[in-house]
């Protein structure tokens, strides 16, 4: 009995019965659409958006695909509330870094150590639910200061994990002129897009006579 049904089939039947009638539930509906939402948009996602999944779900028959449509086609997916409303954590975040760098990187028990630093270590969760997808367990002074470390690290050693290299990807031009340098690498890392104030420090230091010196792809200037 299950939930004050009763599954007298036997055997597998009667597991497979009881997981229908579950995933068929309107609580199943609105958690499995909560959680998505949480994962992909914010973590507190709007309650229309959340709504309007539910409603999906329970239209479909459960199919995870039109929901996930439904989430990427609504409004509040691509307000200005939710853009950048996340936060990644640990392991997205060095994977993102890698992917960008085009690194050839093996994993290795330094590198799971840095994750674990940063609060996420694998297959170490001790929840069934897995880690958390709220930036509060992303966003505190020991979890950023060790990523800051980590992207030192990966800024040491990127010209070796990288065929290219820091010049050939932003151009032999760049290589002479810093402010083209930071421009390539807003846009190559970060899309093209910055916080002004981030920009205006990061000027700041153009003129330093250590930066005008340095080359891209020279590791004592890192």
């Amino acid at each position: 009995m299950v939930m004050g049904h009763t599954f007298n089939d036997g055997g597998e039947k009667d597991g497979e019965d009881a997981l229908k009638m579950l995933a068929a539930d309107p609580h199943t509906a609105r958690f499995i659409s909560t959680e998505l939402a949480r994962h992909f948009v914010s973590d507190n996602p709007p309650p229309a958006l959340v709504n309007r999944m539910t409603r999906e779900y329970e239209s479909s028959g459960g199919d995870i695909r039109s929901v996930m449509k439904a989430m990427i086609y609504s409004p509040e997916f691509w307000s200005k509330q939710t853009y950048r409303a996340k936060v990644k954590t640990p392991s997205s975040w060095f994977s993102s870094t890698a992917r960008a760098l085009n690194a050839d990187v093996t994993i290795s028990l330094p590198l799971t150590q840095w994750v674990g630093r940063m609060g996420e270590p694998l297959f170490l969760c001790q929840p069934p639910t897995g880690y958390s997808d709220k930036s509060e367990t992303w966003v505190n002074t020991g979890a950023l200061l060790n990523r800051l470390k980590l992207r030192t690290r990966v800024c040491e050693r990127a010209p070796r994990w990288n065929e290219r290299g820091l010049g050939t990807m932003f151009g032999d031009d760049a290589s002479k002129d810093p402010q083209m340098a930071l421009a390539r690498a807003v846009d190559l890392f970060l899309g093209g897009q910055i916080d002004p104030a981030t920009r205006q420090t990061l000027e700041g230091r153009l003129s330093d006579p250590q930066v005008l010196q340095a080359r891209l792809d020279d590791l004592s200037s890192r």
